[in-house]
């Protein structure tokens, strides 16, 4: 029997060798070629909803990832209680992808950085799912005077944090399910269709059909009068009962004392009300008139309490069939 040639055997084991490192390399060239920084974080608050491989962005631009979350970490102060994060800056992605310069987010750069008013918080990647991600922002006035948690050097360099208001805001949801869960929805909904159907008998009572024929009725006899000879003879009438009482006055010659004045006084009155009587008839008539503007409004005031009757029905009707509308709204059709 033949014996295997130890060189075939050692060509196969070392070429072997090399396709798993070039495969390592191709599949994990971040980690070999890259140039990662990385830097470690300390929250004050819950970090559930922030995971290994969780995005590090600065401004919305994404710029590494988490690394690693920790309960504490190496050099940690003895008294801090906050969750220590590390994260990851891939500086070839941002070199390559996002045209950052080679520096960009080195140490020197981030320390120089963090003295401008560099700061990490967490935020809200999606409110479904309470995904969290990193968010790097300049905010001088409240980086100052942050709590530093390492004690002497570390491998990694620290970045401040600050407090974010997610747990205010997860507080305030649970609040208001709490206030929801507590609300008679049967007798809010029973209440609604009360109050809706009230309304709608009330608007349908309104026979605005006869309210219509009524006031279409009330204007056109009002026209009618305006436009009859008698309105007009009345007018004429009290005028010609003007020129009468002048020419007595002038008979008698009665030019001065109280009662010359009082009869001026008196026909100057009349004559500006007759005056004004003309004009508003004037009006009247315009306004009154098939196409006149009081008309027109007084007809559409009736066909919108009409069609808010209608509307107000089927509402009524909609909440009954559906009374979960009122807190989750219309669905929207497919």
């Amino acid at each position: 029997m033949n014996r295997p040639s130890p060189r075939l055997i050692g060509a196969f084991v070392a070429a072997s060798l090399l396709l798993l490192v070039g495969m390592v390399m191709f599949l994990g060239s971040s980690s070999f070629l890259g140039k990662n920084t990385r830097f470690i974080l300390f929250f004050d608050q819950s970090v559930n909803g922030l995971n290994e491989g969780s995005l590090v962005k600065f401004r919305g631009v994404p710029v590494g990832s988490v690394e690693r979350i920790m309960i504490r970490a190496q050099g940690q102060h003895s008294d801090s209680t906050a969750i220590p994060v590390i994260i990851k800056i891939d500086r070839t992605r941002l070199e390559n992808d996002l045209g950052v310069m080679d520096e960009a987010f080195d140490p020197v750069f981030i320390k120089d950085s963090i003295d401008r008013g560099l700061v990490a918080e967490l935020s809200l990647e999606s409110f479904i799912t309470g995904q969290l991600f990193v968010e790097f922002s300049f905010d001088p006035e409240r980086s100052n005077g942050l709590q530093w948690h390492l004690v002497g050097d570390s491998e990694m360099m620290e970045i401040p944090t600050l407090s974010s208001s997610l747990d205010e805001i997860t507080d305030d949801v649970a609040a208001i399910i709490a206030d929801l869960s507590e609300l008679d929805i049967d007798q809010l909904n029973n209440n609604v269709n009360r109050v809706l159907e009230n309304t709608a008998v009330v608007l349908e009572g309104i026979d605005s059909r006869e309210i219509s024929r009524s006031v279409t009725k009330a204007a056109d006899s009002v026209t009618t009068f305006m436009q009859s000879g008698e309105f007009s003879q009345t007018i004429e009438d009290a005028q010609e009962a003007m020129r009468e009482i002048s020419r007595t006055v002038k008979s008698f010659n009665i030019e001065d004392g109280p009662l010359a004045e009082k009869l001026n006084t008196w026909t100057s009155s009349l004559t500006t009300t007759l005056q004004g009587l003309q004009k508003l008839t004037t009006q009247a008539d315009e306004m009154m008139a098939p196409d006149g503007s009081l008309r027109y409004e007084l007809e559409s005031m009736l066909r919108e309490l009409t069609r808010a009757a209608r509307s107000i029905r089927a509402l009524s009707d909609y909440l009954e069939e559906n009374p979960n509308s009122i807190l989750t709204g219309r669905p929207n059709p497919e």
